[in-house]
């Protein structure tokens, strides 16, 4: 089974709808599971909460997730992270927040484990976004592969070879790998198009898939609505 992988879609619906597209167009059987972050940042929470959650019983916690439920988390954030934390806060119904309340901090089976952050302590929230920010969370991981998002900067670091890998991996049960899917609604790593991870589950494949997708279309409308200028500004530049 071909297992996609999704993370941080950030109110988002341009690029969460580019996935679906790419999706559609798969052979054989497939299943969704997503690591967190569907809203915060982005004009289309609502809407992106209701399409994952049609997708897929298979949801982690993220941390903007979290900042919903959590009015203290608003001090621990930059400003515009703050602000869309807040508007989006507003605009969501009682059943989302009730959905959002019962969303698990990570999923295990059969050996790996999913999770928005870290493996190794995910209340953290930490990053991992190279070698350096990997290689403790690999000593400490329990699982012999982990799929996480949250840094928005997609790579694949296994512990026997502590490097970056390219976009494809074939994977070892005698190893441990953190593959981070990167970011669907907000990728920072110098490019504007979106990232999500396709894993074999049969052949311990794994390939982190990049698409363009009409971020100007999301650009309107956070200006429309009024959220930081910057949110806007940065689906353009990838950062």
């Amino acid at each position: 089974m071909k297992v996609i992988i999704i993370s941080d879609i950030h109110g988002n619906l341009e690029a969460l709808n580019r996935v679906l597209e790419y999706i559609a167009k798969m052979e054989g059987e497939t299943r969704v599971v997503c690591l967190g972050d569907i809203v915060g940042y982005g004009p289309n929470p609502i809407e992106c909460f209701k399409i994952v959650t049609s997708l897929t019983d298979n949801i982690c916690l993220g941390n903007h997730e979290d900042a919903i439920l959590d009015t203290d988390y608003d001090y621990q954030i930059t400003k515009p992270a703050r602000e869309a934390i807040r508007w989006t806060r507003g605009i969501l119904d009682e059943e989302i927040k009730e959905a959002i309340n019962k969303l698990p901090l990570k999923i295990a089976e059969n050996n790996i484990l999913y999770v928005h952050a870290s493996p190794d302590d995910p209340m953290r929230w930490k990053y991992i976004s190279n070698t350096g920010t990997a290689y403790s969370s690999l000593i400490e991981m329990k699982h012999s592969l982990c799929f996480v998002g949250h840094s928005h900067i997609p790579g694949i670091y296994s512990y026997r070879a502590l490097q970056r890998e390219s976009n494809t991996a074939t994977l070892s049960t005698n190893d441990k790998t953190i593959v981070n899917v990167g970011s669907v609604g907000q990728p920072r790593d110098g490019s504007p198009m979106l990232s999500f991870a396709v894993f074999d589950d049969e052949d311990w494949e794994v390939e982190i898939i990049r698409l363009e997708y009409d971020y100007h279309k999301t650009m309107v409308k956070i200006k429309k609505v009024n959220l930081p200028l910057f949110l806007s500004e940065r689906l353009a530049r990838g950062v």
